[in-house]
Protein backbone atom coordinates (compact mmCIF):
# COMPACT_ATOMS: atom_id res chain seq x y z
CA UNK A 1 0.00 0.00 0.00
CA UNK A 2 1.29 3.39 -0.78
CA UNK A 3 0.91 5.49 2.05
CA UNK A 4 1.96 9.52 2.48
CA UNK A 5 2.30 10.44 6.22
CA UNK A 6 0.14 13.65 6.14
CA UNK A 7 0.41 14.55 9.74
CA UNK A 8 4.04 13.55 10.07
CA UNK A 9 4.84 16.43 7.99
CA UNK A 10 2.66 18.46 9.71
CA UNK A 11 4.02 17.59 12.88
CA UNK A 12 7.69 18.15 11.71
CA UNK A 13 6.50 21.22 10.10
CA UNK A 14 5.40 22.28 13.49
CA UNK A 15 8.43 20.82 15.17
CA UNK A 16 10.56 23.35 12.94
CA UNK A 17 8.31 26.11 13.48
CA UNK A 18 8.42 25.71 17.25
CA UNK A 19 12.43 25.77 17.25
CA UNK A 20 13.05 28.54 14.77
CA UNK A 21 14.50 31.26 17.02
CA UNK A 22 12.98 34.44 14.87
CA UNK A 23 9.47 32.87 15.63
CA UNK A 24 10.19 33.50 19.86
CA UNK A 25 7.59 31.60 21.80
CA UNK A 26 4.71 32.49 18.97
CA UNK A 27 2.48 29.03 19.72
CA UNK A 28 2.12 26.90 16.88
CA UNK A 29 -1.31 25.11 16.32
CA UNK A 30 -2.33 21.91 14.10
CA UNK A 31 -5.41 22.06 12.27
CA UNK A 32 -7.41 23.59 15.77
CA UNK A 33 -8.19 27.37 16.80
CA UNK A 34 -5.44 29.15 18.20
CA UNK A 35 -6.10 29.75 21.62
CA UNK A 36 -3.86 33.26 22.56
CA UNK A 37 -2.53 33.92 26.33
CA UNK A 38 -0.17 36.24 27.16
CA UNK A 39 3.17 34.74 26.07
CA UNK A 40 2.36 34.58 22.62
CA UNK A 41 1.76 38.25 22.62
CA UNK A 42 -1.64 38.10 20.45
CA UNK A 43 0.15 36.15 17.50
CA UNK A 44 -0.36 32.41 16.61
CA UNK A 45 0.24 30.35 13.49
CA UNK A 46 -2.41 27.40 12.43
CA UNK A 47 -1.01 24.64 9.84
CA UNK A 48 -4.23 23.23 7.95
CA UNK A 49 -3.79 20.81 4.80
CA UNK A 50 -5.87 22.04 1.86
CA UNK A 51 -9.13 20.41 1.21
CA UNK A 52 -7.56 18.36 -2.00
CA UNK A 53 -4.25 17.33 -3.14
CA UNK A 54 -3.29 16.79 -6.72
CA UNK A 55 -1.27 14.22 -8.77
CA UNK A 56 2.18 15.33 -9.66
CA UNK A 57 1.14 14.40 -13.53
CA UNK A 58 3.76 11.43 -14.01
CA UNK A 59 3.06 9.16 -17.00
CA UNK A 60 1.17 5.27 -16.70
CA UNK A 61 4.94 3.88 -16.69
CA UNK A 62 5.99 5.42 -13.30
CA UNK A 63 4.25 2.18 -12.37
CA UNK A 64 3.88 1.92 -8.39
CA UNK A 65 4.96 5.65 -7.82
CA UNK A 66 2.55 8.65 -7.71
CA UNK A 67 3.90 11.69 -6.95
CA UNK A 68 0.98 14.15 -4.18
CA UNK A 69 1.57 17.82 -4.16
CA UNK A 70 1.29 18.50 -0.51
CA UNK A 71 -0.65 21.90 0.63
CA UNK A 72 -0.17 23.21 3.35
CA UNK A 73 -2.16 26.35 4.49
CA UNK A 74 0.11 28.53 7.13
CA UNK A 75 -1.52 30.68 8.86
CA UNK A 76 -0.08 33.81 10.25
CA UNK A 77 -2.94 35.12 13.00
CA UNK A 78 -2.79 38.09 14.74
CA UNK A 79 -4.95 39.46 17.66
CA UNK A 80 -5.58 42.74 19.34
CA UNK A 81 -7.84 44.99 20.91
CA UNK A 82 -7.54 47.47 17.63
CA UNK A 83 -7.07 45.96 14.24
CA UNK A 84 -4.28 48.42 13.80
CA UNK A 85 -2.29 46.14 16.41
CA UNK A 86 -3.32 42.95 15.12
CA UNK A 87 -2.74 43.47 11.30
CA UNK A 88 1.00 44.89 12.35
CA UNK A 89 1.14 41.75 14.17
CA UNK A 90 0.04 39.35 11.21
CA UNK A 91 2.33 41.30 8.98
CA UNK A 92 5.19 41.13 11.14
CA UNK A 93 4.54 37.44 11.76
CA UNK A 94 4.19 36.16 8.08
CA UNK A 95 7.18 37.75 6.97
CA UNK A 96 9.00 35.44 9.73
CA UNK A 97 7.00 32.46 8.66
CA UNK A 98 7.99 32.97 5.16
CA UNK A 99 11.48 33.21 5.72
CA UNK A 100 11.71 29.97 8.02
CA UNK A 101 9.63 27.97 5.03
CA UNK A 102 11.82 29.26 2.66
CA UNK A 103 15.10 27.67 4.63
CA UNK A 104 13.67 24.43 5.11
CA UNK A 105 11.81 23.73 1.56
CA UNK A 106 12.25 20.08 2.07
CA UNK A 107 10.51 19.92 5.83
CA UNK A 108 13.52 17.96 6.76
CA UNK A 109 13.45 15.27 4.05
CA UNK A 110 9.55 15.04 4.40
CA UNK A 111 9.24 15.49 1.27
CA UNK A 112 11.12 15.84 -2.24
CA UNK A 113 10.82 19.69 -2.86
CA UNK A 114 8.82 22.67 -1.63
CA UNK A 115 7.79 25.81 -2.97
CA UNK A 116 5.59 28.75 -1.24
CA UNK A 117 2.53 30.14 -2.87
CA UNK A 118 0.22 33.21 -2.54
CA UNK A 119 -2.73 32.86 -0.54
CA UNK A 120 -5.43 34.33 1.53
CA UNK A 121 -6.07 37.41 3.66
CA UNK A 122 -9.35 37.52 6.05
CA UNK A 123 -10.02 39.85 8.62
CA UNK A 124 -12.41 39.82 12.13
CA UNK A 125 -12.88 43.25 13.49
CA UNK A 126 -14.85 43.87 16.66
CA UNK A 127 -15.13 47.00 18.59
CA UNK A 128 -16.31 44.30 21.77
CA UNK A 129 -14.01 41.45 21.59
CA UNK A 130 -10.67 42.46 19.79
CA UNK A 131 -9.78 41.91 16.17
CA UNK A 132 -8.09 39.20 14.54
CA UNK A 133 -6.25 39.47 11.25
CA UNK A 134 -4.84 36.54 9.31
CA UNK A 135 -2.79 35.93 6.32
CA UNK A 136 -2.34 32.30 4.68
CA UNK A 137 1.01 30.98 2.83
CA UNK A 138 0.38 28.30 1.07
CA UNK A 139 3.46 26.13 1.19
CA UNK A 140 3.18 23.11 -1.45
CA UNK A 141 5.80 20.06 -1.25
CA UNK A 142 5.90 16.81 -3.21
CA UNK A 143 5.84 13.64 -1.91
CA UNK A 144 6.21 10.19 -2.91
CA UNK A 145 3.76 7.42 -2.21
CA UNK A 146 5.54 4.14 -3.38
CA UNK A 147 3.41 0.73 -3.31
CA UNK A 148 5.04 -1.97 -1.83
Amino acid sequence: MAVVDYHGILTELKTILDADATLGDVPVFIEEDPQFDLSGAGRAIVLTLSSRREGGGQPLAAGKRTRWHVRIGVWAVGYALSFELAAKARDDLVGLLELVLMNNRTVSGKMAAGWLEGGEFISVRSQSEGSYALAETIFVGEALAVAT
